[in-house]
């Protein structure tokens, strides 16, 4: 009697583990694993297929660090949302590649892995790696209105520059990092709790988000907390864009 074994299924083609590939002589950072744009249909929607290559950062060019939140839902509970950090560039310093191309931002997406098909949900799922994501300020804004059909608000942080510079500087460093063998925890090791974690690296201690805090247990809760620790002017965003129809 023949017996068959499944196969593992793939990756999902959207996602890619970003490495440091070291740095250049005039110090900038050489990233790898960096998504650039989604692949389109011919009727403009996405398919489940990255455009990824390298990018080379200045960090000391750093403009404007944003909170990104991807607002599932208004009301937490199965859809807590998403969150990401935004890095804005000044114009003569963009982020490029090796092909010449440029964007003017990077963003980080700390995000569990899942298999080609299977999107992530919360709750009901196996374990799952935590996967650091690098892409473009462009290929964000693409991912999240037009693949997944939400909204992106952007809260600017209230920060010094020396400030986003080294925040920008550990969450490259901590991107490169083997993440292979951590497993997401939408607590202790989420989207949320790794950008917290990376900001109290670079604030006194009388704004550091405690880990105890509820709201940041919830990504469209958490800028009331960051507002209360006083890196966030308002809780309305700087920016949003829309989201795109199905």
């Amino acid at each position: 009697m023949l017996t068959t074994v499944a196969q593992p299924k793939p990756w999902s083609a959207l996602q890619s583990p970003a490495s440091l590939a070291g740095q250049t002589p005039d110090g900038r950072f050489h990233m790898q694993g960096v998504r650039w744009d989604i692949v389109n249909n011919a009727d403009g929607s996405t398919q489940e297929l990255g455009v990824f290559g390298d990018a080379f950062v200045t960090s000391e060019a750093v403009q404007d660090v944003y909170l990104g939140i991807e607002p599932f839902s208004d009301k937490p509970g199965g859809q807590p949302g998403h969150a990401q950090l935004h890095f804005k560039f000044r114009p003569d310093a963009p982020v490029t590649d090796g092909q010449g191309h440029s964007d003017s931002g990077l963003v980080l997406s700390v995000e569990p892995r899942f298999y080609q098909g299977e999107p992530w949900t919360p709750g009901g799922q196996q374990p799952q790696p935590v996967l650091y994501q690098l892409g473009t300020w462009t290929d964000s804004i693409e991912k999240v209105t037009l693949h997944n059909h939400y909204p992106l608000e952007l809260y600017k942080l209230e920060l010094h520059q020396h400030q986003k510079v080294a925040l920008l500087k550990e969450r490259l460093q901590v991107s490169g990092q083997d993440h292979g063998k951590d497993i997401y925890h939408p607590v202790t090791n989420s989207c949320i709790s790794s950008l917290i974690e990376g900001v109290n690296k670079v604030v006194p201690p009388e704004q550091k988000i405690p880990r105890t805090d509820p709201n940041c247990t919830i990504p469209v809760w958490c800028p009331k907390s960051f507002k209360k620790y006083k890196l966030l002017q308002q809780t309305k965003p700087d920016i949003a864009y829309p989201e795109q129809p199905k």
